[in-house]
């Protein structure tokens, strides 16, 4: 979601250097004008070589990151400029503290917000990512003797089990949509693999790729299927920047603003007086998921891919 910001910045900025999670950082190899990926690893290890690879050599940082960890590395590197949201009493660290929006936005609008308060021109809100050749290659390779339709599950989210239908549903889903003639691929991390596992079990044509891929791989994966079918998640986003055909699903968190800003996308969220609630963990049953039938999810399916 913070493409647009830093398409910004690059048009602002010859070069640019982005300091992230490793994770994170293949999906941005061939962004404009980024000709520096720095990972952060957790942990105080990962903070201090963070503050050594930094320190002296820049004169001006912008935090998306609300975190204090996040200015206090600019601040121990002697970056000049710092600028970021005014938050986690983080102020006294920034040369350029901005006040959080007082309405609740778009989290895409958070980030441009930020920009537009210290002055930038704001052209553009599209999300927007560009693929390294290579990754694409590898996605093919993957997909190879998948033949299309195809249809991408993600049935994990970093957040907790409060944004995670519950995985027979997910089951019951694959099977309708084997026999609605897609493939399948499901998508995800290491922590994913054994679900991933489960969801493809005794299903023809499926992979699960959980745990194989880095993030730019399963953006080009993203980027060849016919329908891609979530919890609110990063993989999410990933899809409404390539404007693949979409359903998310929402049970704790809000779709006004972390759901997916594509038009071909369905979200699917059940009105219970609790949610959204941005929980973790339910102590109400997760009444806001078992709502959701299979049903409703299957129908999005076939609307958004009609």
């Amino acid at each position: 979601m913070a493409t647009p910001a830093l398409m910004v910045l690059a048009r602002a900025y010859p070069r640019l250097s982005l300091l992230a999670r490793p994770s994170l950082l293949p999906l941005f190899r061939v962004f404009p004008n980024v000709r520096e990926l720095i990972p952060i690893e957790k942990g105080q290890r990962g903070f201090l070589s963070a503050v050594r690879r930094l320190k002296g050599r820049f004169e001006a940082g912008i935090l998306f990151p609300n975190s204090f960890s996040s200015a206090l590395v600019l601040f121990l590197a002697r970056v000049t400029y710092r600028a970021g949201y005014r938050t986690d009493g983080r102020g006294p660290l920034l040369t350029h503290a901005i006040p959080r929006p007082r309405s609740r936005i778009h989290q895409r609008d958070y980030y441009l917000h930020l920009l537009e308060a210290l002055g930038f021109e704001i052209d553009s809100r599209e999300l927007c990512l560009f693929l390294p050749q290579v990754a694409r290659h590898r996605a093919q390779a993957f997909l190879a003797d998948l033949p299309p339709p195809r249809a991408g599950l993600a049935p994990g989210a970093a957040f907790g089990p409060a944004k995670k239908w519950p995985l027979s549903r997910f089951r019951a889903l694959a099977y309708h949509l084997r026999r609605q003639g897609f493939s399948l691929v499901v998508l995800g991390g290491a922590a994913e693999h054994r679900i991933g596992e489960e969801l493809t079990r005794d299903l023809s044509r499926t992979r699960n790729l959980c745990g194989l891929t880095d993030l730019a791989t399963a953006a080009a994966i993203i980027e060849a299927l016919d329908l891609f079918v979530s919890n609110d998640s990063g993989l999410m986003h990933v899809a409404a920047a390539l404007k693949r055909p979409q359903v998310a699903i929402f049970g704790s968190t809000d779709p006004e603003i972390t759901g997916p800003l594509n038009d071909r996308a369905r979200v699917v969220r059940a009105e219970v007086p609790c949610s959204p609630c941005f929980s973790r963990t339910c102590p109400q049953n997760y009444e806001c998921f078992t709502r959701i039938q299979v049903s409703d999810v299957f129908r999005a399916c076939l609307e958004v891919t009609s």
